[in-house]
This record gives C-alpha cells, structure tokens and sequence, in this order.
C-alpha cells in the first residue's frame, strides 16, 4: 500500500512555509504578523513522473491568529490520491501550532486520518534556551526528547527570516528548523531567492506586487545523504503572501494554487 509518510498530505512537513500568508513586511527589518485565513486548492504535478499514482486533489486551509502571548497556527489538509493497483486514499490532516512572541517555545498538535481512520497523532513543546539546553519533547505519539541545536528556528520565526531575507536582497542561506514532525525531528533547510520581480497575483487582492520565485530544500538532521527529504518552491511576495506552490516529493509533486484569503482582526495588547 502506498506509504502515508510518502505522501503530500504529511502537512507538518509542508506547511511552515505557509506561515508567510500572515507576515506583513514594509521594511526588511520590521516585519510583523497578520492574521489571516487562507484556501488553496492541490492537485498532481503532471509534469513529473509519478510513477503509478495518476490523481491527486486536495484543499488546504490555514489559519494564523494572534493573541498577547503568541501566535496560533491552525491548518486542515484534505487529499485524495488514486494510484495503479491499489484502492484510494482519502487523507485528512488537522494540527495546530502556538508559538511564542519571542520565538523561543513551541508548543504543538497533530492528528492524522487515512479514509476516516486515525493512523497518528503527535502532541509535545520545544524551547530554545541560552544555556544551550535547547530541546523538543513529545507526549505523543510516544515520550521522546530531542536536543535542538541552539540556532533552530520555529515555524513563524522562521518565515520572518525568509521574509526579511528576501526584501533584503538576499540570495539564500542555511538555517535548522524544527516544526514538530516526530518522525523527522528537525530539519536542515537550504533556502535559495531568486531575483525580484513584479508578478499579477492569480487571486484579486490587493497584494504587494514585489515577488521573489524561492525554493527551499529539506534535509533530515541525522541523514548524510544530499539528497533532500522533500522541496517546495512558491512565489513570496512583499507584503507576505505565498502562491504558486510547488511541493516536490521523491515520489511526486503537487501544485497548489491560492483561491481565497481573508484577513483576521488582531488583539489590542498593553
């Protein structure tokens, strides 16, 4: 049967690029979040190879909400794949993040369905601490203790980064992530920008018309190979919306394409 981990909806792994459908950046070191609730539709990569699977469609929802303490990163992935020789597969993903203003803990939940069923769950907190005892531990789906290395980033931090990277003019860096996948730990992400442009957005909106074609490489931490786990491109624009999707897995890729955004309101805070 076709591998749950091998496919596209093992959102944990995909969706921390998402992030940036919240980030507002006017200038390259003043960057803030903005609430917002975003749909994209997915489908199959029909320019690459993929072997025996010839139908993949999905939806995502994600959803960024601030509060006075952190950020809640909410998301529901839903796909079906039809692949040669085997039945098809209807997988449903939900999961949440919160993270801290200052980027410094993580706390997270996940829970996935393969046609109705439960097949994993993972639930747990990261901090990153100066004393260098910087760790992520998992109550689910088993106890677990990860060490972190001092530099790792968390999902919205993270993005903050690329952002800022990229209105800076940047054409790349190297930087560990970690955005709760147990199977996976953490990550080693190889990030390249390309040259500015000045793109139409596919979707009405009133969007910062700067935009930068980016595409990040993934590598497992305890894995020496150089090929990576996965890569995902997309167009970023300058005010922090992600389009044009490209999700490419081993075994096929996906493209995803935004079809409605909406803005949410943000707290007052002393």
């Amino acid at each position: 049967m076709y591998s749950t981990s091998q496919t596209g909806a093992r959102s944990l792994i995909t969706l921390f690029i998402l992030y940036t459908i919240g980030l507002v950046s006017t200038e390259p070191n003043a960057q803030m979040l903005n609430p917002a609730r975003a749909v994209y539709d997915l489908r199959l990569n029909n320019e690459r190879d993929s072997g025996k699977i010839y139908s993949v469609t999905g939806r995502l929802i994600v959803e960024l909400i601030e509060n006075c303490s952190g950020f809640i990163f909410n998301h529901g992935f839903i796909s079906s794949i039809s692949a040669a020789g085997s039945s098809d597969l209807v997988h449903n993903t939900e999961a949440s993040v919160w993270e801290s203003r200052d980027g410094q803990t993580m706390r997270f939940t996940m829970t996935q369905k393969i046609n109705g069923t439960v097949v994993e769950q993972e639930q747990g907190q990261a901090d990153i601490t100066d004393k260098g005892e910087s760790k992520a531990v998992w109550l689910l789906p088993q106890s677990r203790t990860l060490k972190l290395p001092h530099e790792t980033l968390f999902p919205i931090s993270y993005n903050r980064i690329v952002t800022k990277k990229a209105l800076s003019g940047s054409r790349g860096f190297q930087i560990s992530l970690f955005d709760g996948s147990n199977k996976s730990g953490y990550y080693h992400a190889a990030v390249f920008i390309g040259p500015r442009q000045k793109k139409i957005p596919n979707l009405e909106h009133q969007f910062d018309t700067r935009s930068w074609p980016v595409r990040i490489a993934y590598y497992n931490y305890d894995t020496l190979t150089e090929i990576p786990e996965f890569e995902i491109g997309f167009m970023l624009y300058g005010d922090g919306i992600v389009d044009d999707l490209r999700l490419d897995y081993k075994e096929f890729g996906l493209i995803g394409i935004l079809k409605k955004l909406e803005y949410l309101d943000q707290p007052k805070c002393e």
